[in-house]
Formats: structure tokens, C-alpha cells, sequence
């Protein structure tokens, strides 16, 4: 037996008259719920289902909405991932364009300049053999006139010694 400490009230012996009256205060309850709170009970549950339920649907609405926006941006990001490496591939061609150029270009100022140095250089020869022709001849006349004793003048010798000079660069090319 089970039996309350304090007051020696057994709790597993049945009393049948507490038994009646239980009922007859449980039904009086049920009753009572039923005629005054019972409706507003099952319609403040039905509000709070519904409530519930339309919450579930924009949770869906939002999840759903969510799900395309990530698709959105996924497919922005894809876009312009492309984009970004179609802009660096033309980036390339350009810089290899650009480079390609730049050493055509240089080619050319260094064969240019290189042509421009032979041309000066022919030019500097070319005087530097006339100067010497002329000193040549100079030279010719001052021995021949030692030579002969005689002073012809200079500017019949150095006619002739000119021709000479001349016929000889001929057969030369020849």
C-alpha cells in the first residue's frame, strides 16, 4: 500500500463515492467547456492552423523564390566568369599583338639605322677617296714639276692626271 505520510491516505484503495462524484464534477467541466468555451477554442486552433499553414506557404514561397535567386546568381557569376576570361584572352591577343608590333617596329628603326650608318659610311669613304685622289694628284704634280724642273701649271697637270684616274677606274669596273 502506498500511503501519503502525513495524513495515512491510501491512493491505490478505490472509494466509490469519490469515484461518483469525480464523474459527475468531470462532466459538469465538459458541459461547461462545451456550451461557453469549446467554439472559441476550436476556432482560435483553426486561426492558429491557418496562421500556421500560411506561414508554411510564404516559408515555401520564400524558399522557392530563394532557390531561383540562387540559380540567378549562379548563372550571373557563370556569365561573367566567361566574361572575365574572354577579356583576359583578348587581353593576351592584344599584349601579343602589341608586342609583336613593338618588335616589328623596332626591326625596322635598327634596319633603318643600320642603312642610314652604311649610307654615311659609303658617303665618308667616297670623300675620303676623293681627298686622296686630290692630294694624289697634287702630290703627282709637285714631283713631276720637281722632276722636270719645270713648274707647269697646276691645273693643267692636275686635268690630265684626273683623266688618267678616270680611265683607269673604268677598266677597273670593267
Amino acid at each position: 500500500m502506498v500511503l501519503l505520510p502525513a495524513s495515512g491516505f491510501n491512493l491505490l484503495k478505490v472509494n466509490p463515492g469519490l469515484v461518483v462524484w469525480t464523474l459527475i464534477t468531470f462532466l459538469i467541466v465538459v458541459l461547461v467547456l462545451k456550451k461557453f468555451a469549446w467554439d472559441k477554442i476550436l476556432h482560435a486552433l483553426e486561426e492558429r492552423s491557418s496562421g500556421i499553414q500560411g506561414d508554411i506557404d510564404k516559408a515555401e514561397a520564400l524558399r522557392k523564390e530563394a532557390e531561383k535567386s540562387l540559380k540567378d546568381y549562379q548563372e550571373k557569376l557563370r556569365s561573367a566568369t566567361d566574361e572575365a576570361h574572354k577579356i583576359v584572352e583578348e587581353a593576351k591577343k592584344d599584349a601579343t599583338n602589341l608586342r609583336q608590333k613593338m618588335m616589328e617596329e623596332t626591326n625596322n628603326e635598327i634596319k633603318h639605322s643600320k642603312d642610314q650608318a652604311v649610307r654615311e659610311i659609303d658617303l665618308a669613304k667616297a670623300k675620303a677617296l676623293s681627298e686622296m685622289q686630290q692630294q694624289i694628284v697634287e702630290m703627282s704634280v709637285l714631283i713631276a714639276g720637281e722632276i722636270l724642273e719645270k713648274q707647269l701649271k697646276k691645273e693643267d697637270y692636275s686635268s690630265f692626271v684626273e683623266s688618267e684616274i678616270s680611265k683607269l677606274e673604268k677598266l677597273k669596273v670593267k
